[in-house]
């Protein structure tokens, strides 16, 4: 009497089946997050160049912003005689020199919320950068396609002054009153965040001096007096 052995081939061949979607199920899922993570090492060694760009696109714009600031501030011309007062003594030696410090800080008001406004109204923009420049090969600087960055900056402003004293002859002496605006700008990329420092010297205005001006304002400029 013979005897069979009845096999089920077609059971075989779905664990097999099984078994090769698991792998492939595993070797797609091991693919995905090795160029995840290769995606996120590369983005992180291009984070310093795109920086750089930014921060040289943000200064432009922070001192574009400044100088528009400083044109609505100083609606009236500034005058020397405006902020500073020079008194002589009995010898018709200069004894004091002084500035209004009413007068300087009100315009230093001004003038910081006047850049304030204008660095808030710097919207979110776009960094175009070459995919070759990113890849830090000087052979593919500025080849590829251009990968597109949104930065926003978001900035403070400070207004301080500051005055200079230069010899311009005999017994004349150069007198620069100047506002220094500076600005301090966070930008906000999607894998960092920098603070750009901008100071813009703005000169208020200036005046020769006749007469020998005493050392200790030659060497620590004007006294906020009055």
């Amino acid at each position: 009497m013979s005897r069979y052995a009845v096999v089920n081939n077609g059971a075989k061949q779905i664990k097999k089946r099984k078994i090769l979607r698991r792998l492939l199920s595993a070797l797609v899922a091991v693919v995905i997050f090795a160029i995840i993570i290769l995606a996120w090492v590369y983005w992180k060694s291009m984070t310093p160049t795109i920086l750089d760009v930014a921060q040289t696109r943000i200064k432009s714009e922070t001192t574009r912003a400044i100088s528009e600031a400083v044109n609505i501030a100083m609606t009236d011309a500034c005058t020397y005689s405006d902020f500073v007062t020079i008194e002589k003594n009995a010898n018709d030696e200069i004894s004091l020199i002084y500035a209004d410090s009413v007068k300087v800080n009100a315009l230093a008001r001004q003038m910081a919320i006047a850049s304030q406004n204008k660095i808030n109204s710097i919207a979110s923009f776009d960094v175009n950068i070459p995919l070759g420049t990113l890849s830090g090969v000087p052979l593919l600087s500025e080849k590829g396609p251009k990968v597109n960055i949104v930065v926003s900056p978001v900035g403070t402003v400070n207004c301080t002054f500051s005055s200079t004293f230069q010899t311009a002859g005999i017994n004349q002496t150069l007198h620069r009153i100047y506002i220094n605006v500076e600005s301090v700008v966070d930008l906000i990329i999607p894998t960092a965040h920098t603070q750009v420092t901008t100071l813009t010297p703005i000169l208020l205005c200036e005046s020769v001096i006749i007469g020998k001006v005493p050392d200790t304002f030659l060497q620590g400029g004007f006294v906020l007096g009055s």
